[in-house]
């Protein structure tokens, strides 16, 4: 299984290639499909960020959790 980590890099490395390709379609012509790609971005920044957020917590709540477990 894979780490929370690697998605979340994943999801910063595919908010910038979609905001590439936005740039790449509003600059031809197809500011359609360039704010489609914008959308992209935005949702896989925003689950980028999720995953951070998650990833935090669940490291948080283990040492929590392995400090109250050392405390015994």
């Amino acid at each position: 299984m894979l780490s929370n980590k690697v998605y979340i890099i994943g999801g910063a490395v595919l908010s910038v290639l979609f905001v590439a390709l936005a740039m790449i379609e509003f600059s031809t012509g197809y500011p359609d499909d360039g704010l489609q790609d914008l959308l992209y971005a935005a949702v896989s920044a925003g689950a980028g960020v999720l995953l951070y957020v998650l990833d935090r917590r669940q490291r948080e709540r283990r040492a929590a959790a392995e400090a109250q477990r050392d405390a015994r």
